[in-house]
C-alpha cells in the first residue's frame, strides 16, 4: 500500500463521516464488496495421529464452477442479505432453491464477475429499498465496474448515496467484508461442500445445490460480530487511522 495514498483516503473517509450532529451513525455506514466460490470443496486440515503416513479427506476431482457473492453490511452490524450472480442468460426458479429467503440471483451472460449494470440493478432493486433514510455512505473496493457508470453515479447522489472507492489494491488491509467476513464465509462454504460429497458418494455439485449450502455457511459468517469487528479493524468505525500500521504496506 501507498502511506500518501492511505492518508489521503482517510482524510477523505473524515470529511464525509462528519455530519452537522456530529458523526455518521454506524448503521448509515456500509461496505459492499463481492467474492467468488467455487461450486466444489478444497481440501481442508484433518487432524491424524503424529507418524501417520496415510490421511484422506473427501474431496473434488473437479475444478466446479464459480457464482459471484455479493455481500453488503454495515457498522452496526447489519447485513443485506446476500445477491449472486450466475453465469448463463435464463434464470431457473430451482436455482434459487434454498437461498436465504430475500436474496437475489442474477444472471450474466458472459461471466459470473459482477459489471457496472449490474452493480445499478443491485444498487435500484438491493439496496436501496433497504438503506435507511438520509445520507448513507457505501465504500467500494474501487474496482472500475462500480464507479466507471454516469447513470450510476446520478442515481446515488439521487437517492442521498455517498460513494467513497478504496485506493488500489489496498482491499485486504482497508476493507472491511474482506477483513473478518469472506474468509469465514469460505471456511463455513467449503466445509459444507467437504460434508455435500461425503454424504452423496460419486456426485458432483452443482448450482442447483448452491443455495442450501450457501444457507448454511452465510448464517454462520454474516454476524454482527464480524461486521463489527472488521470495520473497527479497518479504523472506519470508530474512526481511527492508526488502526492501519505501516508495517501494513508491502
Amino acid at each position: 500500500m501507498n502511506k500518501l495514498e492511505v492518508d489521503a483516503y482517510f482524510e477523505l473517509l473524515e470529511s464525509i463521516l462528519t455530519v452537522d450532529d456530529g458523526v455518521l451513525k454506524p448503521s448509515c455506514i456500509f461496505n459492499m464488496d463481492e467474492t467468488g466460490l467455487q461450486l466444489n470443496n478444497r481440501p481442508g486440515h484433518v487432524l491424524a495421529e503424529k507418524g501417520t503416513k496415510a490421511v484422506s479427506t473427501v474431496t473434488s476431482t473437479e475444478k466446479g464452477e464459480t457464482i459471484t457473492v455479493i455481500a453488503c453490511c454495515n457498522a452496526e452490524g447489519t447485513f443485506l442479505l446476500p445477491a449472486y450472480i450466475m453465469k448463463g442468460k435464463n434464470k431457473k426458479p430451482e436455482f434459487e432453491d434454498g437461498m436465504p429467503p430475500g436474496s437475489k440471483l442474477f444472471m450474466s451472460p458472459k461471466s459470473a464477475y459482477i459489471t457496472s449494470d449490474l452493480f445499478i440493478e443491485w444498487l435500484k432493486i438491493h439496496f436501496v429499498p433497504r438503506k435507511p433514510a438520509g445520507r448513507v455512505l457505501l465504500l467500494l473496493d474501487g474496482h472500475s465496474t462500480h464507479c466507471n457508470s454516469v447513470e450510476m453515479l446520478e442515481y446515488a447522489k439521487d437517492n442521498d448515496i455517498t460513494l467513497l472507492s478504496m485506493p488500489s489494491h489496498t482491499s485486504h488491509s482497508l476493507q472491511p467484508l474482506d477483513r473478518t467476513v469472506f474468509k469465514s464465509l469460505k471456511t463455513h462454504f467449503y466445509e459444507q461442500c467437504r460434508l455435500w460429497l461425503k454424504q452423496n458418494p460419486g456426485r458432483r455439485i452443482t448450482r442447483l445445490s448452491f443455495g442450501r449450502l450457501l444457507n448454511k455457511a452465510w448464517g454462520k459468517a454474516a454476524s454482527a460480530e464480524n461486521a463489527i469487528a472488521g470495520f473497527k479493524a479497518t479504523g472506519v468505525h470508530p474512526f481511527n487511522p492508526s488502526a492501519i500500521p505501516d508495517y501494513a504496506e508491502p
